[in-house]
């Protein structure tokens, strides 16, 4: 048992011994232990800089949108009011994005237009060829939001083995937007679907498309990432529709 008192307090042991009682005094040494917590195979946790939180914040916060739709009743296909305010909120946040792109920039990158923008355009064209199929839409910007946005934390913040096909990604990624993203999804492709769909179909279409979603978005390409996994959703998500659904 470690003595509580500071380091160097006298102890004071009393023994018995030949008439009366003797008092035998040893000096004891405390120590303080030190725990270094083990690695969880072999990951590294990180911390996040500011430029890079707030890159995230943008990259995930719209994909609350087609939560927020759930509460508000709207026709299928949208009619022009709920459309004009979907566009006029992508102008609010491109806009802003692109002339502080430098606020949350990446070292080296100097023109957000390819990030920026291709994360814009695939939703904006869904909703645009895709009428009374907004759910394509929808789907997409949450696959993009929450898919690749935690692909990206989980990399940055946990790390772990690498890719062998891209080094510069990791399994803790790929995971990362298969689970979050396929569930998010799911549920948004689900939740905006008309007429309703089962669970079961939902899950088909949206973890189909973020599954082929995830394998380009962790192939080395020089095409920005978020057109790849946008265009990729989009485009699977629309041929598993007419082969689960229609």
């Amino acid at each position: 048992m470690l003595d509580p008192r500071p380091k160097g307090a006298i102890q004071t042991v009393a023994g018995t011994g030949l008439p009366g009682t003797v008092e035998l005094t040893t000096r004891r040494t405390v120590t303080a232990a030190t725990w270094t917590w083990p690695s969880l195979g072999g990951l590294r946790h990180r911390r996040l800089a500011a430029p890079e939180i707030r890159r995230r914040l943008l990259h995930m916060l719209p994909g609350l949108l087609p939560f927020v739709l759930w509460f508000i009743p709207h026709p299928d296909p949208w009619g022009p009011i709920l459309a004009d305010v979907v566009l006029l909120l992508t102008v609010a946040i491109v806009g802003p994005a692109l002339i502080r792109f430098s606020a949350f920039a990446r070292p080296g990158e100097r023109d957000g237009r390819s990030s920026v923008l291709g994360y814009a355009l695939p939703i904006l064209a869904a909703l645009c060829l895709f009428r009374g199929r907004e759910e394509l839409g929808m789907m997409t910007l949450a696959i993009l939001a929450f898919g690749d946005g935690s692909a990206t934390l989980g990399g940055m913040l946990i790390g772990g083995r690498r890719l062998p096909w891209n080094y510069e990604k990791s399994w803790t990624g790929l995971a990362c937007f298969l689970v979050v993203g396929g569930t998010m999804a799911t549920l948004v492709f689900w939740g905006e679907s008309r007429p309703a769909v089962t669970w079961t179909q939902a899950a088909l279409v949206a973890g189909g498309a973020t599954l082929i979603a995830a394998i380009a978005e962790s192939v080395r390409s020089r095409i920005n990432d978020n057109l790849r996994v946008g265009v990729i959703s989009l485009v699977v998500g629309a041929v598993l529709q007419a082969l689960v659904i229609s």
